[in-house]
């Protein structure tokens, strides 16, 4: 629900309380300035998120947060000393009470979260930090102080109308306000949507008549437009928890680090074990990791890391920070199409065309100056952008760039480029940049984003999403199942042909069939026995793992000639027929030697494409994942990945 709803619905439900909560005027000053540091962020340097791949959809997220005190400015500064004197009880702190601190809001981490959040400095020590119900008190106060600061600069807030008594008269009205925003911000749960019926209008009587009169005002389009922003505001605050902890103000600059919760979405890929161990063995471990910044933060690093045994091979980073630049830009150029059909208007207005004109110019540098970096994007990542899929975009961006004059010879040809140019720009999805790791260091890797210097909006989120295919770092796992299931297959052969004395011991004319041995128990025990010792030498790992889930196919092999031997063993002690015991003979030498090319196959095919063509190796791990489309120009809905994981900084 939306802030404007939730109000409402606190404002219908709550008690009109008959005194005034206990909001405090310096709490008001307080919580403002910590809603605009943790919106602002000017004092984090860098943030950095650590993934560690503990085990199949088992992941461990750690932020370190890189703080300069310095960079708060002086009003920021005066909150976090008042809030220490707020804390004291109106004691002033001195030098005997210890080290002068200072309580700063270093993130938000959303309310629905129940993890206990601890911060730690660079030397492992935690740190003090308010509780949810502090700040939100704090919040409350600050956020009731803005809202009646708003509806104050009214022009009707000094007359007699409904805005006049509610500032200056009806005191119960601004009482229940004040209690309304006191119960979203402190209480553990927040309403849920609610269905719209006759139970949900405020009752009759004088109570009622407080609720419908306030509701009323709020819901004025000539207020409501107004209070758009603080509702935008009132959202992030009843959304997300400030995490605001003390720091030794006589030092600068301070590396914080805490622990979140992932949250992990359900397995999409079929249950069925044979389709995802092929899956699995010839793609590798598909993993995606969705999260959310601060559209004011300066510089964001991804760590991921894994179990030694297996190794990241592809990892990149992608965000949505130029979404907005790009709608304006498409809208733009939708707009400049359609005044360029107007042919008549450049005829009979000179005015109208130089503004056309120099709002094209503008809309076609912004277009060049995209694909500059989207084509550099795919520089760095060893791609090229497909000129194909982006001849318009790349015609009209080539125009600004080289200073040639703007082709109004044929203005319909040139309406039609620049809506084609908008297709385009949505279709290869070039609002999303790339950071790709080309050199992974084992079961290690970095990506690394850095804001432009541009101007964001305050409390923004830049949606950021990462992929990476991780594989098997011992290759000699598949190569020992390879070798035991050709060992089992000549197991299983060598001992029906000694048994049969004869090199075809299955059918035909041989000196001993199979069902006339006189003993059958030297034969199962070597055919149970052997196969069994062997499988305990192979390295499969626990099936819970990463690398467990990368050898689900050896495994299945494994079990395959497992299977084959104790069908046989099972045969030659019921005394099976000849000709079903010459089967179960045959079938198994037969599947031991399928399972051993079914796990092999994908390892060559992968050793091929390796060595001969890299680029379009990286390019078909990209087209496998969520990539951008303009990296891989991918049609098809890429495959499930095997786990994907959300920060705790994105809602459910």
């Amino acid at each position: 629900m939306e802030g404007f709803e939730l109000l409402e619905e606190a404002i219908r439900t709550v008690p009109v309380p008959g005194a005034p909560p206990r909001l405090s005027l310096d709490g008001a000053a307080v919580g403002l300035s910590f809603l605009d540091t943790s919106l602002r962020l000017n004092h984090v340097r860098r943030l950095t998120e650590r993934i560690a791949i503990t085990g199949h959809r088992v992941a461990r997220r750690t932020a370190e947060v890189d703080i300069n005190l310095g960079m708060l400015d002086e009003g920021q500064r005066h909150a976090a000393k008042m809030f220490q004197d707020l804390a004291s009880h109106g004691h002033p702190v001195t030098a005997k009470d210890g080290p002068a601190s200072l309580w700063v809001p270093v993130a938000r981490i959303p309310r629905a979260t129940a993890a206990p959040v601890d911060v730690k400095d660079e030397g492992g020590r935690k740190l003090p930090r308010l509780t949810q119900f502090e700040t939100s008190r704090l919040l409350a106060s600050g956020l009731y102080r803005l809202f009646r600061g708003i509806l104050t600069s009214f022009p009707d807030a000094r007359q007699g109308g409904e805005l006049g008594k509610l500032l200056y008269h009806d005191h119960r009205q601004r009482w229940l306000i004040q209690a309304a925003l006191l119960a979203l911000l402190t209480d553990r749960n927040q309403p849920g949507p609610r269905a719209a019926s006759e139970d949900a209008r405020p009752p009759a009587g004088t109570d009622g008549n407080i609720r419908r009169k306030l509701i009323g005002l709020l819901t004025k389009p000539r207020y409501g437009e107004q209070l758009q922003d603080y509702f935008a505001l009132l959202h992030i605050a009843l959304n997300e928890q400030l995490l605001v902890v003390s720091l030794d103000a006589t030092t600068n600059d301070h590396l914080l680090t805490y622990d979140s919760p992932l949250r992990v979405d359900p397995p999409k890929r079929s249950r069925f074990f044979l389709p995802g161990a092929l899956h699995t063995n010839g793609r590798g471990y598909l993993v995606h990791y969705h999260g959310a910044i601060p559209a004011n933060l300066r510089s964001y690093h991804l760590v991921v890391e894994t179990e030694p045994a297996v190794h990241i091979e592809h990892m990149y980073l992608t965000t949505n920070a130029d979404r907005t630049l790009t709608t304006e830009l498409t809208d733009d150029l939708r707009t400049l199409a359609q005044h360029l059909r107007q042919e008549d208007l450049f005829a009979r207005e000179r005015s109208a065309t130089g503004i056309v004109e120099l709002k094209l110019q503008s809309t076609l540098r912004l277009l060049g100056d995209l694909l500059r970096r989207r084509r550099w994007d795919a520089d760095n990542a060893g791609l090229r952008l497909d000129g194909a899929k982006l001849a318009a975009a790349d015609a009209m961006g080539r125009i600004a760039g080289s200073g040639a004059d703007l082709p109004t010879g044929n203005l319909g040809s040139t309406a039609g480029k620049l809506d084609r140019a908008a297709e385009e720009i949505e279709e290869q999805e070039l609002f999303d940049d790339l950071s790709m790791e080309n050199d992974p260091i084992g079961n290690q890797a970095n990506a690394y984003w850095r804001r432009r210097p541009t101007r964001s909006l305050a409390g923004a989120q830049i949606e950021t999403r990462a992929g990476m295919v991780l594989r098997d770092a011992t290759p000699t796992g598949h190569t020992s199942i390879f070798w035991y299931a050709l060992s089992v297959a000549i197991i299983a052969y060598g001992v029906a042909a000694f048994a049969a004395l004869d090199v075809w011991p299955y059918w035909g004319d041989t000196q001993r069939p199979l069902a006339d041995l006189p003993q059958a128990g030297p034969l199962i025990a070597v055919l149970l026995l052997i196969p069994g010792f062997l499988y305990t030498r192979l390295p499969l790992p626990d099936r819970h793992s990463v690398a467990g889930q990368l050898r689900r196919l050896p495994r299945l092999a494994a079990y395959t000639c497992i299977v084959a031997m104790a069908a046989l063993s099972a045969a030659v002690a019921a005394k099976a027929p000849a000709g079903w015991l010459a089967g179960i003979a045959l079938g198994a030498s037969v599947f031991p030697l399928l399972a051993a090319g079914v796990v092999t196959a994908p390892v060559v095919t992968t050793w091929w494409r390796r060595s001969g063509r890299g680029k379009q190796f990286k390019s078909h791990d990209l087209r496998r994942t969520q990539a951008p489309r303009w990296t891989n120009g991918r049609r098809n809905k890429p495959p499930a990945p095997d786990v994907e994981f959300h920060s705790s900084e994105r809602q459910p």
